[in-house]
């Protein structure tokens, strides 16, 4: 793919995963480049990636979708309801919707040192500078306040949830929170940051090995497509089709930009040519995009190890799509 090699070439990713399918099958599975730039390990289909942020969906979101059908939460009651440890100051209650739509206010900035339990209780204390629904600001602390509201209601860490009610019954079976499987560890990726099978993300590493609700899966393109059909089917299978719903319709209030369903973006602009307007997506910090299309019923994985600057390796990401799926 003449994306894929142009990026490697130019420095901005050390290689690529690139994985198009629709319900029934792959249409397109291909790998380029190095896994690791520093030993030279080449990248391959079943490289294992630490997904960044796109644990957010798959984990965190995951779990919130499992307590909504369970009847443990409600989206638009206060999350302190939940979670009546919280102490930090709010100009008003936020509604767990809104820690889900970043819309809730909350400061960007929160407590990543000290032992886990002090970090813990710091965050629990994080402020609101701003109130609930008066602007959009993506910040990893909505969704670390989810996870350990998520984990109060269930009595259990975020990991053993998401194993049990999605990864097992997926058959992601290479997909672990906090680390890579035991015996994957040859095939993770290196990140821009970190060695091969060490978080990437400052808050999830130093709070491991406790998972963090806003980063710190490992896993494979070929689990994520286990995941990607899932959603798209919405058969009831993993989570009834009303909650899966919550996942592709727009909640956030008109004069808010961008558009946010639960858990996922809908922003326009970085929705690849070839697929419909109703598509969502996440993204990684570390180089990785996830694309589910309802309306074409097809997905898009492009896993990267991104080597220089965010924005130019997130749009270039887009390229990579655009291009695998004119290949269809």
């Amino acid at each position: 793919m003449k994306n894929v090699l142009d990026q490697i070439n130019s420095g901005l990713i050390g290689g690529a995963v690139v994985l198009v399918g629709d319900l029934t099958q792959n249409h397109i599975f291909y790998a380029a480049g190095c896994a690791d730039w520093q030993t030279g390990t080449p990248m391959t289909t079943d490289s294992v990636f630490d997904i960044a942020s796109i644990t957010k969906v798959v984990g965190t979101n995951s779990v919130l979708l499992a307590a909504i059908a369970d009847g443990l939460v409600d989206l638009d009651k206060p999350f302190t309801d939940y979670l009546p440890e919280f102490t930090g100051n709010m100009p008003q209650p936020v509604k767990v919707r809104e820690l889900a739509q970043h819309i809730s206010g909350v400061n960007i900035n929160y407590c990543h040192t000290g032992t886990l339990d002090e970090m813990y209780r710091g965050i629990l204390n994080v402020d609101f500078p701003y109130p609930p629904r008066t602007k959009f600001e993506y910040t990893c602390t909505n969704y670390i306040l989810l996870g350990f509201m998520l984990e109060k209601v269930y009595g259990r860490p975020l990991n053993e949830i998401a194993q049990e009610r999605v990864f097992r019954p997926l058959g992601m079976t290479e997909t672990n929170w906090t680390e890579p499987l035991d015996g994957l560890q040859a095939r993770t990726i290196r990140t821009i940051n970190a060695d091969p099978g060490i978080i990437s993300d400052f808050g999830a590493q130093a709070y491991f090995p406790r998972p963090f609700g806003n980063a710190g899966i490992f896993s494979t393109a070929a689990d994520l497509a286990k995941f990607a059909r899932m959603m798209l089917k919405n058969d009831g299978s993993i989570f009834p089709k009303h909650i899966v719903d919550l996942c592709f319709k727009n909640f956030n209030p008109p004069e808010i930009q961008p558009p946010r369903a639960i858990g996922w973006n809908m922003a326009s602009a970085l929705i690849p040519d070839g697929l419909s307007p109703q598509t969502v997506f996440h993204s990684g910090w570390t180089g990785q995009t996830l694309w589910l299309d309802p309306g074409t019923n097809r997905f898009v994985i492009v896993l990267t190890n991104r080597k220089a600057d965010w924005a130019e390796a997130q749009s270039g990401r887009k390229a990579i799509a655009e291009e695998a799926l004119s290949m269809l």
